[in-house]
């Protein structure tokens, strides 16, 4: 079978009244989760960077952080690059990716460039680009990951260009194009989470592909119309030693992976979320103070400790957010993980890098690397030891976030950027998301909000 075909077939054919109810409400937590991240991000100093750069292209989609004007590919790469620019917006496990950032600022760029997209037809247009990421994120596999690929920046390019081609009302032979042009332009180096900025930069360059990609075959303009199976050249061959198609296919348009979404509450990789929550379970119950602690044993996957279990020295915000030590060390020292421990000045903390260098990382060899799972051990010095297992932090799909822990994280957020009156306006209209006749309307009150809300400086720094 031609995959790529398969999947253009299922999002022409998809509506609104196709999307389970389950999916559904896992969208609406994801916007206004990503719109929460994505006004928080601005406030770093490279969201703000990010920011001057797209405001140099006019245009009439606002930037929702700044209000700016811009074009609408800039306004994906903005809003996407905010969203994804502290570790705290949704993220789907088993493909290892982030399919908010890429989707939901297409969907609303578009939106502010004249097309007319209503609330059903807003959220359809996402279904279809988070079930097109998930599933080429884990047609790829683990193994794209250990090459050095970030997921999110290169499955991702395909999720956008699916909720892109949705939106915009493309047919068959013209969404499969789209992918087919999208797919060829995957970015994402992991080398960057030991400390540069660019990788915030990945869903805004992906969600930015897929605004064009869509745009070029609405005129025409041809992708590799079997990418996915093509023996040279294709995806993801090119950027996976070990692929399993079927992934792309099984199932589709039946079970739906937008059911699989997690959400985050610490804001930092996913790979450390099984051992901070099980260090903030044994805090709980058990007693202690730090300067008792002799050392702290987590035992996890080979996947996990490749990813953030390498020995962390102070550098960046983004190398302590990669880092299971380091969080560690925040969540013993002060009972929780927040954006409040990621400034210049904490990462660097004496006492936390102390503490840091007592964590220990362990692998289990018959864990599997889908297993995110930790088990850990706090070793007192006066010989006690203390364990606890972290499997389903809050916000994973076994353990989900509600509403209501969605609306906190978004206060919490934009506290110092939107009032209380905007913020309750913002989660009553996203709660109501499918009644709005053109969520332009929504993003365009979230701009103003901002423009006449308490804006504060971040002292995050690279």
């Amino acid at each position: 079978m031609n995959h790529l075909r398969a999947l253009a077939e299922f999002i022409s054919d998809l509506h609104y009244e196709d999307v389970p109810g389950e999916v559904a409400s896992k969208l609406r937590l994801s916007i206004l989760d990503t719109i929460g991240c994505a006004l928080h991000g601005a406030r770093t100093t490279w969201g703000q960077l990010v920011g001057r750069y797209a405001a140099q292209a006019t245009g009439k989609c606002p930037i929702w952080a700044t209000g700016a004007a811009v074009d609408a590919p800039n306004a994906a790469l903005a809003n996407a690059t905010m969203a994804h620019s502290f570790e705290l917006d949704d993220l789907h496990l088993p493909s290892r990716s982030h399919p908010g950032g890429v989707t939901m600022p297409v969907v609303f760029a578009l939106a502010g460039d004249g097309i007319a997209i209503d609330g059903r037809a807003g959220l359809t247009a996402l279904a279809a680009g988070y079930e097109v990421t998930t599933r080429v994120g884990m047609c790829q596999g683990v193994s794209s990951f250990e090459r050095g690929w970030h997921p999110t920046g290169t499955a991702g390019c395909f999720g956008s260009s699916a909720s892109a081609a949705k939106a915009l009302g493309l047919d068959t032979d013209r969404i499969q194009h789209a992918l087919g042009i999208g797919g060829t332009m995957p970015c994402g180096l992991m080398a960057a989470q030991y400390g540069a900025m660019v990788k915030r930069l990945y869903a805004g360059h992906a969600a930015m592909v897929g605004l064009m990609s869509a745009r070029l075959a609405a005129e025409g303009f041809t992708g590799i119309p079997d990418i996915f199976d093509v023996e040279f050249g294709g995806y993801p061959r090119a950027v996976s030693d070990s692929v399993d198609l079927a992934w792309l296919s099984r199932d589709l348009g039946k079970a739906f992976e937008g059911s699989n979404l997690g959400h985050k509450f610490y804001p930092c990789v996913g790979a450390s979320h099984t051992t901070l929550d099980a260090l903030k379970k044994l805090m709980e119950r058990e007693r202690f103070d730090p300067s008792e602690i002799e050392a702290v044993v987590v035992t996890t996957s080979e996947y996990q400790k490749t990813h953030a279990g390498w020995p962390y020295v102070p550098s960046t915000i983004m190398a302590a957010q990669m880092s299971i030590q380091y969080g560690a060390a925040v969540m013993l020292s002060y009972g929780n993980v927040f954006v409040e421990h990621y400034t210049a000045d904490m990462i660097a903390s004496p006492p936390l890098l102390a503490l840091a260098k007592k964590v220990r990382i362990e692998t289990n060899l018959a864990q599997m690397d889908q297993d995110r799972s930790a088990r850990v051990e706090v070793r007192l010095k006066s010989g006690k030891v203390l364990r606890e297992e972290g499997k389903f932090p809050r916000g994973h799909p076994r353990n989900p976030a509600t509403w209501s822990d969605i609306v906190k994280k978004f206060d919490a957020l934009t506290t110092d950027t939107l009032d209380e009156k905007s913020r309750r306006e913002i989660a009553g209209m996203v709660e109501d998301f499918e009644s709005l006749k053109d969520i332009d309307v929504l993003q365009r009150y979230i701009a103003k909000a901002v423009a006449g809300g308490r804006a504060g400086t971040h002292s995050a720094r690279a």
